[in-house]
């Protein structure tokens, strides 16, 4: 299986470069303690990238946020609420720290799928239900926690720990024909 690499966009992994299309997020339990051996990443994002990959996602939760914030007339991202609600590329031009901050808590995976299909992945679809063949198995570099990100040279820096392994999803619904 091949893919094509994201102009601009790295990851090492323990210092040896790892294809992003074979990233993932740990989705449960994301940043716990993890049985398998952790080992060190380093990815690197453009700011230009940043921007379009998570465009859609994060206006969507700014905007979720905002109107939470209307309807119950508190904030739990108060900073978010005192900038105004900004877009990413605002965010990237003023509110650094806050947008770091809102990537390490809740859009990690999003970037990581978002790289995932800059990068030419596709999941395979199912053909009937129960099909395991369209099982998604992939070996990933799964990250199980960013604990830190910062910005340099006009990249957006994340590094953490995560480990190495095969994700499967097993369908268990529906029996085959």
């Amino acid at each position: 299986m091949t893919f094509k690499q994201e102009i601009g966009i790295r990851c090492e992994v323990a210092a040896q470069f790892h294809p992003l299309a074979c990233l993932d997020c740990r989705e449960l339990n994301y940043g716990q303690h993890s049985v398998l051996p952790l080992h060190p990443f380093r990815l690197s994002v453009p700011e230009k990238a940043l921007a379009g990959l998570l465009d859609e996602p994060f206006n969507s939760f700014v905007e979720d946020c905002r109107v939470d914030d209307l309807q119950y007339e508190e904030s739990d991202l108060p900073a978010l609420r005192d900038a105004g609600y900004p877009d990413i590329t605002r965010m990237l031009a003023g509110h650094r720290p806050l947008l770091a901050e809102m990537m390490a808590d809740f859009m990690i995976g999003d970037l990581m799928s978002a790289i995932g299909r800059a990068s030419g992945y596709c999941r395979p679809r199912a053909r009937y239900c129960g099909d395991v063949e369209a099982a998604d198995g992939r070996a990933y570099f799964t990250i199980n926690e960013v604990q830190k990100i910062h910005f340099s040279d006009g990249q957006a820096i994340f590094e953490g720990q995560g480990y190495y392994g095969v994700y499967v999803i097993w369908l268990t619904h529906g029996r085959r024909a």
